[in-house]
């Protein structure tokens, strides 16, 4: 008897830890992978407002995945439904020509959430180019847990899809 509530005990004050920790973690997510790429700023940029495009590098894809793109450029939007990724939405909203693209993403499964994704591209001393993939999320109470390890998860998706970019622009130069 003794020992069940020792259990008992050792649960309710994990349990309230549990919900007591997230307080203390950090309700924003940021990271940020980038790549060089020989080419210049203007060769890089612009395959990136083209959401078509995107599919040919979208690390997230998967043979069970379908994507619907509508439209290019700004206001343009992919959406998404099965597979590994869930369900969501992509939509460019703003574009500054040869610098950056700001997207506005939606996540409605495996879990809803918001967040913002940049592709910004900056000219090296070399006369080539680095683009910058960025990513951004307040997290809601219970999700700051996923922040402790976010970075690591999708790092190296963000990784793959640069270096296929890169191997895009760089070939059909």
């Amino acid at each position: 008897m003794k020992t069940l509530k020792v259990i008992f005990v050792f649960l309710v004050i994990l349990i309230l830890f549990g919900l007591y920790l997230p307080k203390h973690l950090n309700p924003h997510f940021a990271m940020s992978r980038s790549i060089k790429i020989k080419a210049p700023v203007s060769e890089v940029f612009k395959r990136l407002p083209d959401l078509n495009e995107y599919n040919k590098w979208n690390p997230f894809a998967d043979s069970k995945q379908q994507s619907e793109v509508t439209g290019t450029g700004l206001n343009s939007s992919l959406s998404w439904k099965g597979g590994d990724s869930g369900e969501g939405k992509m939509t460019i909203v703003q574009i500054e020509q040869n610098h950056k693209i700001k997207i506005n993403m939606e996540f409605y499964k495996p879990m809803k959430g918001e967040g913002v994704v940049w592709w910004i591209v900056v000219p090296t001393p070399d006369g080539n180019s680095e683009l910058k993939w960025t990513f951004d999320q307040d997290l809601p109470y219970f999700s700051r847990y996923f922040g402790l390890f976010m970075d690591k998860m999708m790092g190296k998706h963000f990784e793959k899809g640069l270096m296929t970019y890169k191997t895009l622009v760089e070939t059909s130069k």
